[in-house]
């Protein structure tokens, strides 16, 4: 009696809370992290974050989780334009890619996932916080290629990364040499032209690729190239609805682009 009694207890636990038996582990987890994983790759972060912390809460080491839910945050993050709601995103961002690179810091993701929230963190920090992380992000990039020279997303970063160094303003420079000692990172357009580019050699499918070679390259006065990268962002096939704002400002760049030339 007593038995059955504890049976219906726990069903009637499970039936009421479903999600204790999703992140029990085994079978449940996995289903769990696939959930996240399609919401992941659908764009539905605030979904997605949701489910990869309920995983984490029974698992707090699932690498993968870890690692996703840190890029979730960043995504999340960058929709907003005020930098105190950027900034709480950005920092769980960071929390997640710093615990991930605590459990494995040999493997690319981790090192990516650390740069990709370090060059998040840049945009709402001090501008001596904004230097160090610039030398730590680099650091991290490097790491993450040397692992996987055919990450098209630190690739990417690195791009970003070098175009930032590349212009960065007198008082960065200063802020960098009075308040950091730490040596001046160096690199140049084309490095960031090169990087990118690759980026699009690996993974040709991704639009903020393209569009982030174009603004480059129209910094760098290469007109026609520019026109022919957003020429071939445009055929690209559209799939979610950040591609779609993608191709829009693809668009709108190129009609820029154009008249210049015109």
């Amino acid at each position: 009696m007593r038995k059955t009694f504890l049976l219906v207890i726990l069903l009637t636990t499970l039936i009421s809370f479903p999600n204790l038996a999703a992140v029990s582990g085994g079978l449940g987890s996995e289903k769990l992290l696939w959930e996240a994983n399609q919401l992941f790759r659908e764009y539905k972060d605030a979904e997605a974050l949701e489910k990869y912390e309920l995983l984490l809460s029974a698992n707090p080491e699932q690498l993968e989780a870890l690692i996703k839910a840190s890029i979730v945050c960043g995504r999340i993050g960058s929709r907003f334009t005020d930098d105190t709601h950027k900034g709480l995103y950005y920092q769980k961002a960071y929390t997640f890619a710093h615990k991930a690179r605590s459990i494995d810091s040999l493997s690319a993701e981790p090192n990516y996932v650390m740069a990709l929230s370090l060059s998040n963190m840049c945009q709402i920090v001090s501008l001596k916080d904004r230097m160090v992380q610039l030398n730590q992000i680099k650091m991290y990039l490097d790491d993450a290629l040397a692992q996987d020279p055919r990450h098209a997303g630190a690739w990417h970063l690195m791009g970003r990364w070098a175009y930032k160094v590349a212009n960065l303003s007198f008082a960065e420079k200063s802020a960098n040499r009075l308040l950091t000692q730490l040596p001046l990172p160096t690199s140049t357009n084309q490095q960031a032209i090169n990087a990118i580019s690759k980026a699009i050699e690996l993974d040709p499918s991704n639009l903020l690729y393209y569009y982030d070679l174009a603004r480059v390259q129209r910094e760098s006065d290469l007109k026609s190239e520019c026109v022919e990268t957003l020429q071939r962002a445009l055929d690209q096939k559209l799939v979610t609805t950040e591609d779609l704002e993608l191709s829009r400002r693809c668009k709108v760049l190129l009609q820029e682009v154009l008249k210049v030339r015109a």
